[in-house]
């Protein structure tokens, strides 16, 4: 029986140009309507987020953000707030400041970019008022600095040459009571200790009195695993990496063949004949 339906956005429910398809925009409505519960599980801002809501899906619905460190209910109400202590930030930028990697600090709803190289996007949206240039590490120091701001993630990205010199440098961040993931080839997220989509949703669990088992997930990189591994009905995309398939119960096509659609389109037609 799946009553909850959770869906990371990169590489899952948007398609390779950022934009969700009128398909899989119909099938989430359908399954809200049905009386099922909905939440896109993403690492990106809640400002980000937000937009999908607003502008494409038009449904009552968690927003999951930040890889779990806020959560909001449908009603608007802030229910999960775990931002990272502003001495471990500080700690990070201080062994990372000559690294010459890009780094990028989240807000709850703005990110501040750092690049040596000069190339100020994220990895999931170009510039805007919610994209904001730091010139130097020392830059985002100040900013963490500042008792009104809270810094929910800390990013790292590189050139492709570099990967083996990142991934050694986050080694090092590993005795920090943090969690690190990685959400694209070049591309990893540090939180706060414990913060992951999947204890998000655990905590979801308790407060909407929804069992995990009767959660259907949709999850396509490293940040979803755990939460494809433990929910009831995890699905990966069929453009997923390998270790996300290993753990899925079932496989649906890639994100930009309406994969998420397909799969809820199913379920729904399966209650639908069991009735």
């Amino acid at each position: 029986m799946i009553e909850f339906i959770g869906t990371d956005l990169d590489g899952t429910l948007l398609n390779s140009y950022s934009k969700i398809s009128s398909k899989n925009i119909q099938a989430i409505r359908n399954a809200v309507n049905s009386g099922m519960e909905f939440a896109i599980c993403s690492g990106r801002t809640l400002h980000s987020v937000n937009k999908y809501f607003e502008n494409d899906l038009k449904v009552p619905g968690y927003r999951v953000v930040l890889n779990g460190a806020v959560v909001v209910d449908p009603q608007g109400k802030r229910i999960i707030d775990q931002p990272l202590d502003h001495g471990i930030v500080e700690e990070i930028l201080k062994r990372s400041e000559f690294s010459k990697f890009k780094v990028v600090l989240d807000g709850l709803n703005d990110v501040h970019v750092y690049d040596p190289n000069h190339s100020w996007t994220t990895y999931f949206e170009g510039m805007s008022r919610h994209h904001i240039k730091a010139r130097s590490i020392d830059d985002l120091r100040k900013l963490n600095d500042k008792a009104d701001f809270n810094v929910y993630k800390v990013c790292f990205s590189c050139a492709p040459a570099r990967l083996k010199e990142l991934q050694k440098k986050l080694e090092s961040f590993t005795s920090l009571p943090v969690t690190i993931s990685r959400s694209g080839s070049y591309y990893f997220e540090i939180n706060g200790q414990d913060v992951t989509k999947l204890s998000a949703l655990q905590y979801i669990s308790g407060y909407s009195s929804i069992p995990m088992a009767h959660f259907m997930c949709f999850g396509d990189y490293g940040n979803d695993l755990e939460m494809i591994k433990e929910a009831g009905y995890g699905v990966a995309m069929d453009n997923a990496i390998e270790s996300v398939k290993a753990v899925a119960w079932k496989i649906t096509g890639t994100n930009n063949q309406d994969g998420v659609a397909t799969m809820i389109n199913q379920v729904l037609n399966s209650s639908k004949e069991k009735k």
